[in-house]
């Protein structure tokens, strides 16, 4: 029998916790969220702030908060750390694989 009253399994309408319903999910992730933006004010990125500027705007992006421009910063850094990483790792495979050859 269904019910007229559009129950769907109790809070958040039967989604899982945190989707939906406003709980405190949301809340904690919105709280990290402020708290890691609000770090990035204190972190100097390797990249500097003109170029990442530069390139985000021949893209035809423009934003004035720099927290938002340092993130992207932090978000290539990872990427090129990663692609370096990665190089250094396939260069000693095949290093140690010549020198099993033998």
């Amino acid at each position: 029998m269904m019910s007229s009253g559009g129950d769907a399994g109790g809070p958040g309408g039967g989604m899982g916790p945190g989707v939906g319903g406003g709980g405190d999910g949301r809340h904690n992730d919105e709280a990290a969220l402020i708290e890691f933006l609000s770090t990035l004010m204190d972190y100097t990125p390797t990249i500097p702030d003109e170029l990442v500027e530069h390139y985000l705007g021949r893209s035809g992006f423009q934003c004035p908060d720099l927290r938002l421009t340092r993130l992207v910063a932090v978000a290539t850094q990872k990427f090129l750390s990663d692609i370096a990483s990665d190089s250094l790792q396939s260069d000693v495979l095949v290093l140690l694989y010549s020198l099993l050859k033998f």
